[in-house]
This record gives structure tokens, C-alpha cells and sequence, in this order.
């Protein structure tokens, strides 16, 4: 059912929350929502999760689930290496950091070597855990919970029969540089616990639409998948207590805009900056906002 978005969550831009943005610091957390709605803008990209994003886009065509509509169904799966090609040619467009030192350029061209094995480990990894049984991609669903006044929006990467499965993407790290200036990288292994981020991810997931949590974590080294069957957390009992953590984080995020009553100081005036923070993830211009935000 449509919702009525209440007045104080449409002046702050708040028209839905995700499992991602209770995981977000609070000061972060309004930034975000200062940005998007007063300056048109979002938080800067940086290569790894780009890159990460470019695995998954190579996957959905090898398994005919690009661009998915739940109207129209699965497509024809694009060949693998055409599928890579057209990923490597999206990465192209991506533009690095240029406030860190050159660490996200350097990574940038790094991944691109790394970027072909991991979509087919990926690949690999999906018709393991699906096993020949139809499955849907990607697109945007919609949940309410009752103690909220918008609706959650979540985006499962892989859905079919009954199960869910989300794709995380480990890419290779820095070693430090050697004395003649060069530098190795070392891939790591593929996870075998979810972090506490991607339990609320799956926590919210099960909640919204009863499917079983999967993950599927890729490296450039391998591929592995974690379920209920090898991981508690991932256990009935475990999701739904960590789904209460979650809307507990939602409930004080709206708490928060409501006290502001429609006033941006107001707002800022009740959450505490990390500037730290918010200049080693965003950089010396969106710190610049947010001092100034800030009053600082």
C-alpha cells in the first residue's frame, strides 16, 4: 500500500529508508540527506566499490539479468567475454580521486586486471547456488514497517525460488611500496563470516520478503557462499533480533527529524560531526560542506 510521506520526512528529502543507510553513522546519515536535497549532489565514488559494481553488471548479462524488469523476465545471457568487455569499457568512464595521494588511481588501474576473473568467479558462484532453477535480478522493492512513516527500499541482487543471494566483491590490497618504488598487491581470501552490515542487509531482505539470505563473497582468488546452513547469523532467530537492532536505527533517525521541525540547524544542532571521518571517506570538498554545515 502507497504511503502518505509526512511533511517533516519530505522537507529533509526522507522518502524511504534502506538497510545501508541504518548502517551509516548518524552524522553521516544527515549529511547524506543535507546533500542530496540542498545541494543535488551525493557522497564521491571511489574505485573499489566501483569496481565492485562493474563485477556484478558483467555477471547480470552472463546470466541474462541486466537491467531486470519483474514485468518482462530474464534475457537472453550475454556471452562471458563480451560481458566483460562491455564491463571494462563502463569502468572506463570512471573518474579517480584525485585528494588521496593517487591510492584510488592506483587501485583503479590495478582493478582492471583483477575485474574479468572476479565476474566469472561470480558467475560461477550464482548458478552454484541457484543449480539450474530460474532466478530474478536485480530492481526495487518496497517494504513498510509499522513503526516507521516511509516505506524501506531494498534492491536483492539475485532472487528465485525462495532464496536470495547478495553478491560482495573483496578486491586486491595494497602492499607497501618496495624500495625501488614498485609495488605488489595480495588478493585476499574469500570471506567466510558476513560483517555486522551485512547481516542487517540480510536481516532486512528476510523480513521484507521471507526469502532465505545468501551471500556470495568473491575475490580474484575464489568464490564462497555463506547461508543459515554455515553461518548463526544468518539463523531465523539471529535475523530477526538483528532486524529489531535495525529498526531501532530507523527510529532514531526519525526521531531525530522530527525534533529538527523542518529546520536544518536544528537538525545539525542534535548530531555530533566526526570530521575525521568525513574527510578520509569524502575528501577535502564535501568536509568543506560540512564545516561550513556545521557552523565549524
Amino acid at each position: 500500500m502507497q504511503r502518505e510521506i509526512p511533511d517533516y520526512s519530505l522537507f529533509f528529502g526522507r522518502k524511504h529508508v534502506s538497510a545501508s543507510g541504518a548502517t551509516q553513522p548518524i552524522d553521516e546519515h544527515v549529511l547524506k540527506l543535507y546533500l542530496r536535497k540542498e545541494h543535488k549532489m551525493n557522497f564521491p565514488f571511489a574505485a573499489r566499490p566501483r569496481a565492485g559494481q562493474i563485477v556484478q553488471s558483467i555477471a547480470d548479462m552472463a546470466l541474462g539479468v541486466h537491467d531486470y524488469s519483474p514485468i518482462y523476465g530474464p534475457k537472453e545471457p550475454m556471452d562471458i567475454d563480451e560481458a566483460i568487455s562491455r564491463g571494462l569499457t563502463e569502468f572506463e568512464f570512471y573518474k579517480p580521486r584525485d585528494w588521496d595521494g593517487g591510492k584510488d588511481a592506483e587501485e583503479y588501474h590495478h582493478f582492471k586486471e583483477v575485474i574479468p576473473t572476479m565476474a566469472r568467479y561470480a558467475v560461477e558462484g550464482i548458478r552454484e547456488f541457484y543449480k539450474g532453477v530460474a532466478f530474478e535480478g536485480e530492481y526495487q522493492r518496497l517494504y513498510n514497517e509499522e513503526k516507521l512513516d516511509v516505506p524501506v527500499i531494498l534492491f536483492q541482487d539475485f532472487t528465485g525460488a525462495g532464496r536470495q543471494i547478495d553478491l560482495k566483491c573483496s578486491l586486491p590490497l595494497r602492499n607497501p611500496p618496495k624500495k625501488d618504488g614498485t609495488r605488489t598487491w595480495r588478493n585476499p581470501k574469500p570471506k567466510t563470516e558476513p560483517t555486522p552490515q551485512q547481516i542487517m542487509q540480510q536481516a532486512v531482505y528476510n523480513k521484507a520478503t521471507g526469502d532465505e539470505p545468501g551471500l556470495l563473497f568473491v575475490t580474484p582468488a575464489g568464490y564462497n557462499i555463506v547461508t543459515a546452513e554455515n553461518c548463526d547469523a544468518l539463523k531465523p532467530e539471529a535475523l530477526e533480533a538483528t532486524y529489531q537492532d535495525v529498526v531501532q536505527r530507523w527510529v532514531v533517525q526519525q526521531n531525530l527529524l522530527k525534533a529538527a521541525n523542518q529546520n536544518w540547524a536544528n537538525l545539525f544542532g542534535l548530531v555530533q560531526p566526526d570530521f575525521g571521518q568525513i574527510a578520509g571517506r569524502h575528501g577535502p570538498d564535501i568536509l568543506k560542506i560540512a564545516r561550513e554545515t556545521w557552523r565549524v
